[in-house]
């Protein structure tokens, strides 16, 4: 194996000092003349010259490592979602480490154990399922984290830590009153784990839209699902043979299996019977089905996660003021070194929509 070119075989390739070829590689070349940058720049290109981010790392004291812990990436919303969040960071110089909790509090407390342990600069984690019926604990493993932490869609509204996710309980009522203006009044529902806040946020925005329009909610025609494939597909029979003339699926992938198992009793989807889902993310993976759903932009919530916790690790490591130039976004010299992340917790709620016979 070939030996990997230094900042010594750059400046004397060059014929200048080290000193004058960490400034140029490292953007600070105010003090070097143009000439000098040039020859730099071709020695390092000649040397294949590739930075060593663990030596640069013990200067900056920062890792450039950024991790998102998911509770299942084969969901379609998580997957996607770490795509996008992987598109931001790498926008600001930063490496995404994306890691799978299997919706385990045991395998959870691992992985932040042993990311902390690599150093990352900040963390985002979408609590695994059973944490969310342990916040105690999670919380505590949030507190051992040194680094800046930003939950994402799950215990987003209880306040303890920085989060960012979506108003659930306005994307349950969305998807009611659509149905009802619709002129269904026999509706059911495929909820997700409701032991989960956005789930139970779901169904409570859903069931209370119903009921304040007057009409009465069947919980006959309530499934417990779990956002997959076979939740929505067991979930069918159960619901059309209950006499309901329109369901709403609190995820997508659900939904999907709704509408298959409709397909094999021989009806169809808005014509038999009305089907919404939930995320709104089937198009980027070329299921592009005319369905109507409740829209949460993985994109926005991966640009809000990205901005909050970009704002607390610039902090950490001295910098002060949002990458966005925004004043309210910068943090204040009173948070000093206290971890402002769970000493000032930030809760950001994004609105979810409805959009109509799409899934764009």
């Amino acid at each position: 194996m070939a030996r990997r070119a230094t900042l010594k075989d750059v400046a004397r390739a060059a014929g200048v000092s080290v000193t004058t070829v960490s400034l140029v590689l490292n953007g600070r070349p105010a003090r070097v003349s143009k000439e000098k940058r040039e020859l730099i720049a071709k020695a390092a290109k000649e040397l294949h010259y590739v930075p060593n981010q663990s030596a640069r790392s013990l200067v900056t004291k920062q890792s450039k490592l950024v991790a998102l812990i998911v509770p299942d990436i084969e969901n379609l919303f998580f997957a996607a979602l770490s795509k996008c969040v992987e598109d931001e960071c790498a926008a600001q110089g930063y490496s995404l480490i994306v890691a799978n909790s299997d919706d385990s509090r045991a395998t959870e407390h691992d992985l932040m154990v042993r990311l902390a342990s690599r150093g990352v600069d900040g963390m985002m984690l979408i609590p695994a399922r059973e944490s969310c019926a342990a916040e105690d604990e999670l919380r505590a493993d949030v507190e051992q984290v040194a680094c800046p932490v930003v939950l994402i869609d799950r215990l987003v509204q209880n306040g303890w830590c920085d989060a960012v996710g979506f108003d659930n309980y306005v994307g349950g009522r969305l998807a009611a009153r659509y149905l009802l203006e619709g002129g269904h009044r026999h509706i059911g529902i495929v909820t997700g784990d409701v032991a989960e806040s956005s789930a139970l946020d779901r169904k409570r925005g859903f069931v209370d839209a119903i009921e304040q329009a007057g009409e009465r909610f069947d919980p006959a025609l309530c499934v417990a699902g779990d956002y997959r494939f076979d939740s929505g597909y067991h979930a069918a029979d159960r619901i059309i043979d209950g006499g309901a003339t329109a369901v709403f699926c609190c995820n997508d992938v659900m939904a999907l299996g709704f509408r298959q198992r409709l397909a094999e009793r021989g009806l169809q989807a808005t014509q038999d019977m009305q089907v919404i889902g939930y995320d709104n993310i089937l198009k980027r993976f070329g299921l592009g089905l005319h369905m109507t759903t409740v829209e949460q932009s993985v994109t926005d919530l991966a640009e809000a996660c990205w901005r909050m916790l970009s704002v607390r690790i610039d902090a950490t490591i001295g910098r002060t003021g949002a990458k966005d130039g925004n004043d309210s976004d910068s943090v204040s010299a009173e948070d000093g070194g206290e971890r402002p992340w769970l000493r000032h917790p930030r809760v950001q709620l994004l609105t979810p929509k409805l959009v109509q016979a799409a899934c764009a």
